[in-house]
């Protein structure tokens, strides 16, 4: 699967290149904020997105909306204190949500199920 990571953490971004990888997925494309997300998304058309949900400039609610518009399948990175965010993001077009502290084996799980349920 083709992957963008949009999160203002570099260290949240390095954690996910190393799930993708060991999933054997492709991270396309990196960004740190949402305007850079969206160029990024139309330059390397991902099959998944990774979407912080607290990304700057405005958080990840009109991201999510654009990338699910591009057929794009969202999942956002919250905590668990966002359950209303995660409900408005699933009501934006995301599929689901990554809880912090992102613990690999569930990021995997999460980002594994998701690829198996668009290769169906």
């Amino acid at each position: 699967m083709r992957i963008l990571v949009a999160d203002d953490a570099a260290v949240v971004r390095s954690a996910l290149r190393r799930i993708a990888r060991r999933l054997e997925h492709e991270i396309v494309a990196e960004a740190v904020d949402a305007d850079e997300a969206r160029v990024r998304s139309e330059e390397t058309r991902p099959q998944i997105a990774l979407v912080d949900s607290r990304l700057p400039p405005e958080g990840a609610l009109g991201l999510i909306a654009f990338l699910a518009a591009q057929g794009v399948a969202v999942l956002v990175i919250a905590s668990l204190a966002e359950r209303a965010l995660v409900r408005e993001a699933v009501a934006a077009g995301a599929r689901g949500a990554l809880l912090r502290p992102l613990l690999a084996s569930q990021a995997g799980d999460a980002l594994a199920e998701l690829a198996r349920t668009l290769q169906a």
